[in-house]
């Protein structure tokens, strides 16, 4: 289930290119032994380390103005209501204890989108099998918030999971 781990969180407040890259290396320099866990038995983490690249892409032939971004196995999309994280492990990775990498990588994700949110409010989706497609484009096309985005993967892919040993059975997660 799920080729790739999507993260989504509210936007609480606007961020410049260099406050995000700030607030990265900050995660980074938190997280850099749980970095290099991952990169030691993740499946798709090499060659670790700090450097982010992240640009503004203006509005342009229809498409809404946005902040992306990549570092490591990590990518990020500030939209105009919700930041998505994003990462190239396999969701099945979070929930799969034979893989080694459960716990950091769980961590990192939570870790990551802390830097951008007071709130507890956290979206984790299988992405890569059309769980979480639809609401990635209602974030982008749409300016989705968090709470119609946490209505539409409930209505396509059911209850979420409210703790990680459920993700076996379930496609995504929420804590609100």
């Amino acid at each position: 289930m799920g080729t790739h781990i999507d993260c989504i969180i509210p936007k609480e407040k606007e961020y410049s290119v260099e406050e995000i890259k700030q607030k990265l290396k900050s995660a980074y320099d938190r997280l850099k032994s749980e970095f290099l866990h991952l990169e030691e038995y993740g499946t798709f983490t090499k060659k670790v380390n700090e450097n982010w690249w992240i640009s503004y892409i203006p509005s342009e032939n229809g498409n809404p103005e946005y902040i992306t971004g990549e570092g490591d196995s990590f990518n990020i999309d500030i939209f105009k209501k919700v930041i998505h994280i994003g990462c190239i492990e396999r969701f099945s990775s979070l929930y799969l204890n034979e893989k080694n990498v459960s716990a950091e990588l769980f961590k990192i994700i939570t870790e990551l989108s802390k830097e951008f949110r007071t709130s507890d409010e956290i979206l984790i989706g299988a992405g890569g099998f059309g769980e979480t497609d639809l609401i990635m484009d209602m974030a982008f096309n749409e300016n989705g918030d968090f709470e119609q985005l946490c209505g539409k993967m409930t209505e396509l892919n059911g209850i979420p999971a409210s703790d990680l040993t459920e993700l076996k059975n379930r496609s995504w997660y929420l804590k609100k």
